[in-house]
C-alpha cells in the first residue's frame, strides 16, 4: 500500500496491535512514512497486544482506549 500513496489519498486512521501474527506492524509504519511523505493526513496507534481482527471487538483488551482515539480522529478531520 505505501507504494500507491499520493497527496490525493484519503487521511489515515492506522490502529494496530503490536503483537499481529498475521499482518506485520511493519506494514502499518511503512505506509503511515508514505502518508507523512506526501503531507496526507494520518495518525497511528498502535497497542501492545491483541494480535489479529480484534475490530470493534469489545472483548479487546485496549476497546475503551480504540473508541477514544477514533473519536479523537473523527472529530480531527471534520
Amino acid at each position: 500500500n505505501q507504494l500507491q500513496v499520493t497527496p490525493r489519498t484519503p487521511p489515515a486512521l492506522l490502529i494496530l496491535a503490536d503483537d499481529d501474527f498475521l499482518v506485520s506492524p511493519r506494514n502499518a509504519a511503512e505506509y503511515y512514512i508514505a502518508l507523512q511523505k506526501n503531507k496526507v493526513k494520518a495518525s497511528m496507534h498502535v497497542y501492545p497486544s491483541g494480535g489479529h481482527g480484534w475490530g470493534c471487538g469489545k472483548w479487546f483488551k485496549y476497546h475503551k482506549e480504540m473508541m477514544q482515539d477514533l473519536k479523537i480522529w473523527i472529530d480531527s478531520i471534520k
